[in-house]
């Protein structure tokens, strides 16, 4: 009897053996001898292309692997739509279809996206070869551009037009589908907040009907920005382990907008311990620990350790150290935190080059006359904030950045300042209302960079019932490529009440040269006017006062100085601004007379900046030297310097006509809080309250005047709304008396708006 596991290594033996010869065999009919090869469909391509991917014959063994690849590689090339290989007789049928060549590109639905923004998104262009891959990926770039606007519903179709000779228009046709908004924004894991305190931190919004310029459309990309936002509100109220774990928009079934989902961990709340400052360049750090934004005891605030970085920073580069060096480090045990600030200098370096970027309509010198340092100075970083910082002020640009490059040059570096252009030009347009005027309409042309060289062009005017004026004046701020600005106005004003019939008309010129020297200004002015007032009525004053029917001349010269600090001409939100002005007529003319007027401006950021609270205060006097002052050299009050009342609506008035004659002497202070806080976003609204004190008095005329010595204050109280919207500048102010006297004029409610160009 055979033995079964002899039996059993001969089967293996057996099978082993048939394997071997099958594979011989089908490696032997797998050869294929190729002796000619065919090409049939290849119109635009010529055949040489295609036989560039096909190994040499008759020398070389085919097989199906070699003309798998060759197969591959065609179509690889993006040319050709269909590709089939075939052996038939020793000859290799290569049949080709070309993709063809696109002729046009269009597309129909789109209203809300232009061709021209879309042509500018997808890959694929005229004369470019017509492929289904391409068309897939512009397909996909179209919907996530309509995504960004809010339309998720938004379908793509491609309709392919034949035209013959190997040409074809592509067409886009859009359904643009309905908007779908943020319909609710939820929070899990909120413990020691409110949703509804977490939603005002987010940029994202949830829709309602009053929002029409919000951010309520789903923008995943903006997940990711209020996470940060999040981050930063918990950190600054000292949750410095909070994390967002989920962040999701989520799409409602009915497909009507999306939910909005936060999963949040607020982590425990930190203290501050102690706080150290490591250095080896002062001795003693005890006094400039008290003067940080955090101090031991309170609640951690990541906003408050960063403002004292820079704090830092700038205490030591303004003390005359470089590169300053300061990072902070923060070490947690229980709820407790350490801090330390370890501070070092960087070497000394000087300063290469100086570049200036962006600057397409202002010339260089414009910007580079603002600069305290030269190209081989030593890098100062304080002169260069306070370049920075006055180029700002220029009022030229909406942005001002800097960087600092290494060069190949040892210890020297490039500052490059890049600027962001923006219209100088304005056209704005007022309307007020006052008891006396009724409406003013004012118009208003002005142009601060004129041909990009920094001149300040402008023309004023204003017209009611009651008035009419206009100014037009020029400076030159660097005359003769120097700091010293050169100035000029011509002006003229008509004032007529018609129940008084009182006429005042006063013109006149003035022309002036100023020096810079830092922040601090001076200049020196002279003003040539004349005035007339004439009345057919015997009630009223102007006789009284020595200017019925006379034409008075005053011919004055007069001398400031002022100190300006503020971060921004046209909306600081720190710094400062205060100056004087001396005047003294009688250089000629029949006025004779001196006059002094002191004004200040300050502003305060409150909580690193969301709050700006505003001070502003006047003081003015004006002393006879010879004859009486008379109205047309005095001070008036009301306006935009005492808002609730008109301009000129305060002070001494005519007893006939209940006509403004101006007083001798004025104070007025101003305090004012404004922010965006609260505001609907990405619409630059801001808000304001102010309440404004002042008084003027005193008269050299006491017959026929009401209130020629009353120094009593007047006070209001108000709120307003200003904003950039598309036709310019927008701003609306509601002014409350709150303490007055009977022949004092309101004025209520003030708007304004412009445009710039």
């Amino acid at each position: 009897m055979l033995n079964f596991s002899k039996f059993f290594l001969l089967l293996i033996k057996f099978l082993l053996t048939l394997t071997i010869l099958a594979k011989l065999s089908l490696s032997y009919a797998d050869q294929l001898r190729i002796e000619k090869v065919k090409i049939n469909g290849a119109k635009r391509l010529s055949e040489s292309f295609i036989l560039n991917f096909l190994p040499e014959y008759p020398n070389t063994n085919f097989n199906n692997e070699v003309l798998n690849k060759f197969t591959k590689d065609i179509y690889n090339t993006g040319m050709f739509d269909k590709v089939s290989v075939k052996v038939d007789n020793y000859i290799l049928l290569i049949n080709v279809v070309e993709y063809p060549i696109i002729n046009e590109i269009s597309f129909t639905g789109n209203d809300l996206l232009d061709n021209e923004t879309l042509s500018n998104l997808i890959s694929i262009n005229s004369r470019d070869i017509f492929n289904k891959n391409n068309l897939s990926d512009a397909i996909k770039t179209i919907k996530v551009e309509y995504q960004k606007i809010g339309r998720y519903l938004a379908q793509v179709n491609v309709k392919k037009i034949e035209i013959g000779e190997g040409r074809v228009n592509i067409n886009f046709e859009i359904d643009e589908g309905a908007l779908l908004v943020v319909k609710n924004i939820n929070f899990i894991g909120n413990k020691n907040f409110s949703d509804s305190e977490l939603k005002s931190k987010i940029s994202t919004k949830e829709d309602a009907w009053y929002k029409i310029f919000g951010s309520n459309k789903f923008i995943p990309e903006r997940l990711y920005y209020d996470k940060e936002k999040l981050r930063e509100f918990y950190n600054q109220r000292g949750y410095l382990d909070f994390t967002v774990k989920v962040a999701r928009g989520d799409l409602l079934p009915n497909f009507s907008g999306f939910n909005i989902n936060f999963i949040i961990s607020e982590g425990q709340r930190f203290s501050i311990d102690k706080i150290k400052i490591n250095t080896s360049l002062i001795d003693d750090n005890k006094n400039l620990l008290k003067e940080l934004y955090i101090q031991k005891g309170e609640i951690f605030n990541s906003r408050a350790l960063d403002e004292s970085t820079k704090f830092l920073i700038k205490h030591f580069e303004s003390s005359g150290f470089s590169f300053v060096k300061v990072l902070p480090s923060i070490k947690k045990r229980k709820n407790l935190i350490d801090i330390s600030y370890n501070i070092s200098e960087g070497s000394k370096k000087f300063i290469n080059k100086i570049i200036i970027l962006g600057n397409t309509r202002t010339n260089d010198s414009v910007i580079r006359r603002e600069l305290s340092f030269l190209e081989g100075d030593p890098f100062n970083k304080n002169k260069l904030d306070l370049s920075i910082n006055s180029i700002k002020r220029l009022g030229f640009f909406e942005t001002v950045n800097y960087r600092l490059e290494d060069t190949n040059v040892s210890q020297a570096i490039d500052v490059i300042i890049e600027v962001k252009e923006m219209n100088t030009g304005s056209v704005s347009f007022g309307v007020g209302y006052s008891s006396l005027d009724n409406t003013t309409l004012t118009f208003g042309l002005r142009e601060k960079n004129f041909l990009g060289e920094g001149k300040n062009v402008r023309f004023e005017t204003s017209l009611s019932d009651q008035k009419s004026s206009y100014n037009i004046g020029v400076t030159e701020p660097y005359f003769l490529e120097r700091h010293l600005s050169l100035s000029g106005n011509i002006f003229d004003e008509e004032i007529e009440n018609k129940k008084g019939d009182v006429k005042t008309n006063r013109s006149g010129v003035n022309f002036g040269v100023g020096f810079k020297i830092n922040d601090i200004s001076q200049a020196i002015k002279y003003n040539l006017s004349t005035s007339e007032t004439t009345t057919s009525s015997s009630s009223t004053s102007a006789s009284e006062t020595g200017e019925e029917g006379k034409e008075i001349t005053t011919s004055s010269i007069t001398y400031g100085l002022f100190q300006d600090t503020r971060d921004n001409y046209f909306n600081p939100t720190s710094g400062y601004r205060w100056g004087f002005d001396n005047t003294i007529a009688g250089i000629g003319g029949d006025a004779k007379f001196y006059k002094t007027e002191i004004k200040a401006k300050t502003y305060y950021p409150i909580e690193y900046g969301d709050y700006v609270l505003g001070f502003k205060t006047g003081l003015g006097l004006i002393t006879a030297i010879e004859d009486n002052i008379t109205s047309s050299n005095r001070f008036f009050l009301g306006g935009k310097t005492l808002r609730g009342f008109d301009k000129a609506g305060v002070g001494p008035r005519d007893t006939g006509n209940n006509q403004a004659i101006g007083g001798n002497n004025y104070y007025n202070v101003s305090f004012e809080l404004k922010s965006d806080k609260f505001m609907p976003d990405d619409t630059g609204l801001e808000w304001f309250v102010f309440s404004d004190i002042g008084s003027i008095w005193g008269t050299d005329y006491k017959s026929g005047v009401r209130g020629y010595n009353d120094k009593n204050p007047r006070i209001t109280n108000g709120f307003g709304l200003s904003m950039i919207t598309p036709v310019g500048p927008l701003q609306m102010i509601w002014g409350f008396p709150l303490q007055s006297e009977t022949y004092d004029i309101e004025e209520n409610f003030q708007f304004s708006i412009g445009t710039s160009f």
